[in-house]
């Protein structure tokens, strides 16, 4: 099938069913590293579709199958065509669209804490829409299993994922960490970007000289961010940015904001009423 991206997990083509003629994607998984062994690696990638084939919801991708042909593993997943990245990148989203796609973000990270599960990679490239706008949340490569079913203890998270600019900054500073607070703040940096259309900083250190501005606050560096976004999102996207991770808001206390109420969000079942997706 045609070939339309490539990951660290491996990379991906479309297959297009005879029967129905329906599309979807298959994700190769990397070749087995010369020093992984082969019980590790059929850990890594079984762990990925045990992750993804469980979670259910219109803003997660469903993860069909996975196939063992020889070495090689291939996961079926649901196909939507558009990656929020490219979209973004084109210039054409609104801000009704912005905020329709925040939302539908946060519905899908919700789910996702609400299942025990933390994406750990919350990016633009792991963002995709379908072709009526309805977002979908990709890759569980380094997800991670933060709660079990009928057990309250939190499994702390430590070492570093994600991509440079939307990763955490308590992920370099703190040896453990609780990697809901860590996708928070990957959506907050998912949103400046949707809004502004670039990184604010290119990792979140004080070596690089626009985080270190945003955390000292720097000539007011904050509010000046801040003011780039819409108005009625700034008291929110202050506090997911909170350099302290124990003061951002959870993921609900972000859905049961005024603001994030107000907008006009597309469902499967219904599409916003005040806004159209360029997709």
């Amino acid at each position: 099938g045609r070939y339309i991206g490539k990951g660290a997990g491996g990379s991906v083509r479309l297959i297009r069913r005879s029967v129905d003629q329906k599309t979807f994607a298959v994700k190769q998984f990397r070749k087995r590293l010369s020093q992984e062994s082969e019980k590790d690696y059929i850990k890594k990638v079984t762990a990925e579709f045990c992750i993804g084939s469980t979670l259910h919801h219109p803003n997660v991708i469903e993860t069909l199958d996975i196939i063992q042909e020889g070495p090689n593993f291939f996961e079926i997943m649901e196909y939507a065509p558009n990656d929020l990245f490219s979209v973004v990148m084109s210039g054409m989203m609104s801000r009704e669209e912005i905020a329709c796609c925040w939302r539908q973000l946060l519905d899908g990270v919700g789910y996702l804490h609400s299942v025990g599960i933390a994406h750990r990679d919350l990016k633009l490239d792991n963002l995709v829409l379908d072709h009526v706008g309805i977002l979908k949340i990709i890759d569980f490569g380094c997800s991670s299993v933060f709660k079990y079913p009928f057990e309250d203890h939190i499994t702390m998270s430590k070492g570093i994922f994600g991509s440079d600019p939307y990763i955490a900054p308590e992920q370099y500073t703190q040896p453990h960490y609780d990697p809901r607070q860590s996708d928070i703040w990957s959506c907050g940096i998912v949103f400046v970007c949707m809004t502004i259309r670039r990184f604010p900083w290119r990792y979140p250190r004080m070596s690089d000289p626009s985080f270190k501005a945003f955390a000292t606050n720097q000539n007011q560096q904050q509010f000046r961010l801040l003011k780039l976004l819409p108005r009625d999102s700034r008291a929110l996207l202050a506090a997911v940015l909170n350099l302290d991770p124990a003061k951002r808001p959870t993921i609900e206390a972000m859905r049961d904001d005024r603001w994030t109420q107000q907008i006009d969000v597309c469902t499967p079942i219904e599409p916003g009423s005040r806004h159209v997706h360029h997709v």
